[in-house]
């Protein structure tokens, strides 16, 4: 990796991380649990009879242990690489905002969600700090990962929802990210992660 890309990476501390990680595995209900491009970082915070991860990349058992499955396949050919399975909470962590179709992406998310599931997706907030300074300050260097093709605004997180049929039924601040840490709680509009839960919502997305 070349140095002008290194810079370009989102700074998240590891205890920033672990505490996104925490409130997601809060927000789980049922024991069928499948998550999404969690190669980046398995969560050690799942727990569930069924506990499947999904992504590109494989990644060994002692990364992941509590994890009864680990698929490798391409998160926008959902119903490729998992037939008609359904799951009581789906978990989709920083990945929406590296796809390039984000409305056909959450239908496929609703499809794979139970009818009484749960969707519980994060993704960092163009409002929140840092993210807004860099903007301010119309920095390319920090917070302008190449990887990421869209950032999205609780608003606007909460109309793509419902046009994909899916509920929003809470959205949970992370924290104020700081240089040097984090500050746990602050105002859902000032997370640099914001953490959506969505149900589906009756008839077709």
């Amino acid at each position: 990796m070349n140095r002008s890309t290194k810079q370009r990476q989102p700074i998240v501390s590891r205890s920033y991380e672990n505490r996104r990680l925490k409130l997601i595995a809060s927000e789980i209900a049922g024991r069928r649990v499948l998550d999404i491009g969690y190669a980046r970082q398995p969560s050690p915070y799942l727990v569930g009879d069924e506990v499947v991860g999904l992504d590109l990349d494989h990644v060994d058992e002692s990364a992941a242990p509590n994890y009864t499955e680990r698929l490798v396949g391409d998160a926008t050919m959902l119903a490729w690489c998992l037939g008609d399975r359904e799951f009581d909470t789906v978990i989709c962590g920083e990945l929406i905002e590296h796809i390039e179709k984000p409305y056909d992406f959450l239908r496929q998310l609703r499809s794979v969600v139970a009818p009484d599931g749960t969707l519980v997706l994060s993704t960092p907030n163009p409002l929140g700090f840092p993210v807004i300074l860099a903007e301010a300050l119309r920095s390319d260097r920090y917070f302008y990962s190449k990887d990421h093709l869209y950032l999205f605004t609780p608003r606007w997180m909460k109309r793509m929802l419902a046009r994909s049929g899916l509920r929003l039924k809470s959205v949970r601040s992370v924290g104020l990210w700081l240089p040097k840490g984090y500050v746990p709680w602050c105002p859902v509009w000032l997370s640099y992660i914001v953490i959506y839960v969505a149900v589906r919502s009756a008839g077709e997305g």
